[in-house]
């Protein structure tokens, strides 16, 4: 379930703390860095070539670590934007070495306008919002990094799970981005029936992270509302390993670069086990069978030229499990399998000193197999992708890109069906599913990004995406502007046509070449005030509207392109940072989403018009090697749609609900408070890390949905799993 930790315990005890003292006849190395200027460099990285034993310096440009290494050694000093420097020293056992050091890199442009509309990012990037550190310590987001996007505006969890809703969307329009490859089932647990998901993408290992949830580039096709484009990290700066054990599963992960720095590789493996975690949260949820999980993946680098890297990226994930639940018709476990590969090989390199020209070549396999009374389906979707991107700046002010790909999508499914949905015994009538579709997209943009005055920055693109299943084109212009009031306060705005076409399941049944892309035209305003991250307040307005949404007919027999629909909301931001002791932020957003499912129905709140949400998280180090921290969320329930009554059919021993109109009811608010604490210490003069959360501490009942008995007359609430639980883990350099 926490399979991600691994990582987040090698990072943090290596990268973010000093050594314990504790450690024998160690060697202290510290001093501070500066670039050419004379200004500390904070954040700065600071390693032993070959080794984990480093430290990254604070506000000061300070550093300091103990190491056990002696003798001859590089030592290398890094920081983003200041370049790399190495320095060779000799270490001798119990001493102390004080070096200062001097980056003399090209230092980021601070007044460069780098805000983007409705963007949290995280890597290079001078209006950095979120980090992988504040990633793992979010208490409630267990080290996911999807979880922690839901503590940020205009996002909310799927069923407490890691799959991500966006303004009012629905969670099928929001795409991730890694490498340029498009990662669709990034998810273990991903569709089971009252089960949290849990995302597979290690937020370390990621160099880039930025969420946008609206007016995003024109770089990004077939995605309507959101999108999360993440950057993998390129070649290894050290080699190690780091074993995990915590209450629910266990890991092994490593990373190893060759002395001359053209060959690198990381690995991670993880297995998820839940007796003992239930036992001792006394969950008395029914399974069968147990849910478990497994988790493998990495990554193989090759520096090919000074300005060439190869780089394959590995990871596959299997999950199965059975859980009970009740229906009107059947009583019985609900049981889910997945297995999922997914693969990208990249290669960039620097045409020129300016430009950069990369290509990538993805593909993944989502197999899932899914069982509950007469329903019994195995479905596999492939995806194959093809993608070069090619960027320069043409002048001082403006840089141009543009980009071309190809991905096949093949979607098959068999087994089968209940003919009447409210009849799921066993031996209810059904059908056989023998389905398959197969599709390409072909799609190319170009994008220029141009700075009018140091104040005012303009970016515009096209984009044109064709659809080989259905023959259709479509035509995509975006356009943002930034304009900067003082030193550290912006207005943003953007605007544009964004379009994704249906998905191959849609096209089970009906007319193909009937439905159309579906599509949102976005339009945002909102205002920024960033004091050096430290102190950020972002508000935010937005309008959406959407046309060509895939819908059932009256008869439910063929799907229509007859949605429609529109959102408009406010999101709202602060963020506030006291070195180096506390850091949190709140986040506020009011959402309107309405619906027209079909021609001639009336407009109804969409699946999450979530009204009011508010988010409030907290971090506080009480010392280099304690920190703690705490979460509240609350919100408005979400809409359903209520059983007002039912018929008898004595064809089927069942009863046919009545319904009322479609989502005009409103669950319960939801609302949770997490908490968690991390203890960084020396076992057998290794890095240590100790870890435990408890997460709902107040035991809060959220529901999951309503459930009726056989002649639907009577329901009651199914709560959600994520009742008030402990864990709590270790972890250890190898």
């Amino acid at each position: 379930m926490k399979i991600l930790l691994v990582f987040v315990i090698l990072f943090i005890s290596v990268s973010a703390f000093p050594q314990n003292d504790s450690v024998k006849k160690a060697s202290v190395v510290k001093g501070t860095i500066k670039n050419k200027t004379g200004k500390f460099v904070e954040g700065a990285n600071v390693v032993i070539e070959g080794t984990i034993d480093g430290a990254t310096t604070d506000e000061k440009g300070y550093y300091e670590f103990e190491t056990d290494k002696t003798g001859r050694r590089v030592i290398i000093f890094s920081a983003v934007d200041f370049g790399e420097r190495k320095m060779n020293v000799d270490i001798e056992e119990g001493s102390t070495l004080v070096l200062d050091v001097t980056l003399s890199g090209t230092e980021f442009k601070t007044d460069e306008i780098t805000v983007t509309a409705s963007s949290f990012t995280s890597g290079e990037n001078s209006r950095v919002t979120l980090t992988p550190l504040e990633i793992t310590r979010i208490p409630g987001a267990d080290a996911d990094l999807y979880r922690a996007i839901t503590t940020f505006p205009g996002s909310n969890q799927v069923d407490e799970g890691s799959r991500i809703a966006v303004r009012g969307g629905d969670p099928s329009e929001v795409l991730t981005f890694l490498d340029g490859a498009s990662l669709y089932n990034p998810f273990l647990f991903g569709d089971n029936y009252n089960t949290s998901s849990y995302s597979t993408v290690n937020p370390w290992g990621m160099k880039g992270i930025n969420f946008s949830s609206g007016g995003f580039s024109a770089k990004y096709g077939n995605v309507l509302s959101a999108v999360l484009d993440l950057q993998s990290y390129d070649m290894p700066q050290t080699k190690g390993m780091f074993a995990f054990i915590g209450l629910a599963n266990a890991g092994l992960s490593g990373v190893y670069r060759n002395k001359d720095g053209k060959f690198g590789a990381t690995f991670s493996a993880g297995q998820f086990f839940i007796k003992p975690f239930a036992e001792i949260n006394n969950d008395n949820t029914e399974f069968e069978p147990i849910p478990t999980a497994s988790n493998l993946g990495g990554t193989l680098v090759f520096k090919t030229s000074n300005t060439g890297l190869l780089k394959l990226y590995l990871n596959y994930s299997y999950d199965n499990m059975g859980i009970k639940s009740e229906s009107p018709t059947y009583n019985g476990f609900y049981s889910g399998r997945t297995k999922n590969i997914f693969t990208n090989l990249k290669y960039s390199f620097a045409p020129t000193d300016i430009s950069l020209l990369s290509t990538s070549v993805s593909f993944s396999s989502d197999n899932r197999t899914s069982k509950y009374g007469v329903l019994n389906t195995v479905s596999n979707a492939l995806y194959g992708k093809v993608r070069t991107d090619f960027a320069t700046p043409v002048s001082e002010n403006t840089d141009v890109s543009a980009g071309i790909e190809y991905e096949y999508n093949d979607f098959k499914e068999n087994g089968r069906a209940p003919v009447y949905f409210y009849n799921l015994r066993e031996n209810a009538p059904y059908y056989n599913l023998d389905f398959l579709r197969k599709t390409g997209r072909a799609g190319v943009y170009s994008e220029l990004r141009y700075k009018f005055s140091d104040d005012f920055l303009l970016q515009g693109g096209v984009r044109s995406d064709y659809y080989t299943l259905t023959e259709k084109a479509v035509i995509d212009p975006r356009l943002s502007v930034v304009y900067r009031i003082t030193k550290h306060s912006f207005i943003k705005a953007a605007t544009g046509i964004y379009h994704q076409f249906p998905a191959l399941i849609y096209f089970m049944r009906g007319n193909i070449p009937d439905l159309k892309p579906e599509q949102a035209v976005h339009y945002i305003l909102g205002y920024e005030y960033n004091r050096e991250n430290d102190f950020i307040f972002r508000l935010e307005s937005y309008y959406k509207r959407y046309t060509n949404l895939v819908s059932n007919s009256y008869n439910y027999y063929n799907y229509t392109s007859d949605g429609k629909g529109y959102v408009t909301g406010v999101d709202a931001f602060l963020k506030i940072r006291l070195k180096p002791k506390f850091n949190g932020w709140l986040s506020y957003s009011y959402v309107d989403s309405k619906r027209t499912p079909y021609e001639g129905m009336n407009e109804v709140s969409a699946d999450y018009d979530i009204t009011h949400t508010l988010s409030l998280v907290s971090e506080y180090n009480i010392s280099d090697y304690f920190t703690v921290g705490a979460t509240y969320k609350i919100s408005t329930g979400k809409p359903y749609t209520p059983v007002t009554g039912s018929i008898y059919d004595p064809s089927q021993n069942a009863y046919i609900p009545i319904y009322a109109d479609m989502n005009s009811g409103r669950y319960p608010v939801y609302t949770r408070i997490d908490v968690n604490a991390q203890y960084i210490f020396a076992l057998f003069g290794r890095f240590a890390v100790a870890f435990a959360a408890l997460n709902n501490v107040l035991n809060t009942k959220n529901l999951y949905e309503y459930n009726y008995n056989f002649d639907y007359s009577q329901k009651w609430s199914v709560n959600s799993t994520n009742f008030r639980t402990i864990y709590f883990g270790m972890g250890l350099q190898l």
